[in-house]
């Protein structure tokens, strides 16, 4: 396959002086139906996170937001990911976390989210995570006008062109002390995989939208 419009934008990490919006639950926070809240779940065992897919169409071509984590970082050094991360003491709900730390990578306000769905929980084995997806529509405009990678926590963000990634992915065995699992792979250039828990996100996510449409479609 031809991978070189599956990156349709990318956005490079650059450290400067300007500060981002403040963050703030109140005044334009999304809202979707069925959400717990973080107290209701009973994932004891594992620390708990909670992420994005930014959904947006280019030129009517329907992509999804991802960063590449900085390779300093001590979790998932390097990897590519969906915007998100740990929840903290003062959130609510994973959705509250969800746009709380894309907020802080990417300075895109959660007011300019419109909430779709919650796709089931994943586990990051390797780092013993439960995560907590949801997918949601943004304007591109409004990516173009805040997005501004933390210089901290990321390399970069870009945007990768689902009708463009491979259907099924390819599939590789792991194991994670005692049990051995199914993860797949996608490639979206020769330097760039998605692989792990983020991978069968993404995964998840290609497979309900065919279900419903027969193909992986432009929302």
């Amino acid at each position: 396959m031809d991978n070189g419009e599956i990156i349709l934008q990318e956005w490079p990490s650059i450290a400067d002086e300007r500060g981002k919006e403040a963050w703030s639950v109140s005044g334009g926070f999304p809202h979707l139906d069925g959400v717990p809240c973080w107290r209701d779940l009973k994932d004891e065992k594992r620390r708990q996170s909670a992420v994005i897919l930014g959904c947006t169409k280019i030129e009517g071509r329907l992509s999804v937001l991802c960063v590449k984590r900085s390779t300093c970082m001590r979790r998932h050094a390097g990897q590519l990911a969906f915007p998100g991360g740990a929840r903290e003491p003062g959130d609510e709900t994973p959705l509250e976390t969800a746009l709380r730390e894309c907020h802080e990578e990417l300075g895109i306000p959660p007011g300019k989210f419109s909430m779709e769905v919650m796709l089931p929980k994943e586990y990051a084995y390797s780092s013993d995570f439960v995560i907590y997806p949801f997918v949601a529509q943004v304007d591109f405009d409004e990516i173009r006008r805040y997005i501004r990678p933390d210089p901290v926590e990321l390399e970069s963000a870009f945007l990768v062109c689902v009708d463009r990634l491979r259907l099924p992915p390819e599939l590789f065995w792991g194991r994670s002390e005692d049990r051995t699992f199914m993860y797949p792979v996608f490639r979206t250039d020769g330097k760039r995989v998605i692989w792990g828990a983020t991978a069968r996100i993404l995964w998840r996510f290609l497979r309900s939208l065919k279900k419903q449409n027969g193909a992986v479609p432009c929302l």
